[in-house]
This record gives C-alpha cells, structure tokens and sequence, in this order.
C-alpha cells in the first residue's frame, strides 16, 4: 500500500515578505501622486464654487437689467451675491453709467435697501483669498469687505482675484488665480503654483486657449 504524499501549496516566508516589500515601494511611490491628485481637484471644487456664485451674479444682471454685485469678504474667508428684500425697480445702468455716478451723492438721495445673501459660500478651511483687485478704482482689497458687479450689457468690473491652497512649503502652495473681462464679462481662470504665474495671466500672456 503506498503512502499519500503530502502536497503543501502555500506560500514560504521568503514569497510573503517578497510580496509585502513590494506592495511597499509601491504604496510609497504611488501615495505623492495619489495626494497631489486630491490636493488638485479640491482647489479646483473650491475655485469652481466661487466661480459659480460669480456666474450667478452675471446671469442675474443681465435678466433683470440691474447691476448685480458679488462681495468678498476677505477677513472671514466669504462671499456672497446681496440682493434687496424689498425690490424696487432701478434705471438701466451699464458700466460706463455706473462710474461716471458720485456714489455718495446717489446714496444719500436714497434709502439703502435691506440686503440678503441669496447666494453665498466659504472657502475650505486652508484656503484663503490671496488677493483680490479691482481695477477700476486700483485698488486692492486687504482687509474686510471688497466688490465689483456685473452689469445688464454684458460687461463688469474688471477683477483679479487669486485663491491660495496653504501649505507648510512654499512649494507645496496651489493657487486658482481668477479675473473678469470689462468688456465682455468673461471669467478666466488658471491653476498654478507662484505668484509669478498669477502676474502673467492677469496681464494676458495665457490667455490663448485658456477660459
């Protein structure tokens, strides 16, 4: 009678640790790309929100034929797009109307009217509002409250307005840099690291194929 051999189809010591010093590197090397991806597609969410409530204001303006304005607040790291409770109805006004308007002798011939935030938002914790221009009046928004408009023709204030990702290292930082055409309304926006990438779109270099 023959005896039965014993076939064991396990794995030896030596093949597990092999498979687990490989899944290793493999985590390593794939983790940095892993979270720069993240990191990546959360400053954009936090870029596309802000652009949306600006869109909003855009669209709003020209549907109602009314400047609509959206205001950053950049202390608190907010937004919104104020309208009034009580709606009145207001003259025609474009972006050329609008400046040429003292607006401390408009205010004072008129009530302010009570304002909401029908549409608002907050940056993620970690990011911040950089910078945030008007050209118009030249001049950057530093502490508290800052607006600019969009109007009934199409056209708006031209802006600048930069969201920074923080970071413990200066080359860890990413940066949405935003701005408004004054003419036509349109809103750009590019994804990049330095300050210095940020002062060649608001000047135009990147323009061509980017929106």
């Amino acid at each position: 009678m023959c005896a039965k051999t014993s076939n064991n189809s396990g794995f030896t010591l030596i093949e597990i640790t092999l498979v687990v010093l490989i899944m290793a590197i493999m985590t390593a090397v794939g983790l940095p790309n892993f979270r720069d991806l993240y990191e990546r597609s959360d400053i954009k969410r936090a870029a596309a929100d802000f652009m949306s409530a600006m869109r909003y204001a855009q669209q709003r303006s020209v549907m109602e034929r009314i400047p609509i304005r959206i205001v950053i607040d950049k202390d608190k790291q907010t937004y919104w797009v104020p309208v009034e409770e009580e709606k009145e109805r207001r003259h025609y006004k474009t972006r050329r109307t609008q400046r040429r308007t003292n607006p401390r002798v408009e205010n004072s011939r008129r009530r302010k009217p009570k304002e909401m935030k029908e549409v608002h938002g907050i940056l993620p914790k970690g990011y911040i509002f950089e910078f945030v221009y008007k050209v118009a009046t030249e001049r950057e928004i530093r502490r508290g409250e800052g607006e600019f408009a969009f109007y009934p023709d199409g056209s708006a204030d031209a802006a600048y307005i930069t969201i920074l990702r923080l970071a413990k290292k200066r080359d860890d930082e990413r940066r949405v840099f935003i701005k408004t055409s004054p003419a036509s309304g349109l809103i750009k926006s590019l994804e990049g690291a330095s300050q210095d990438e940020g002062s060649d779109f608001y000047r135009g270099y990147y323009d061509k194929g980017k929106s």
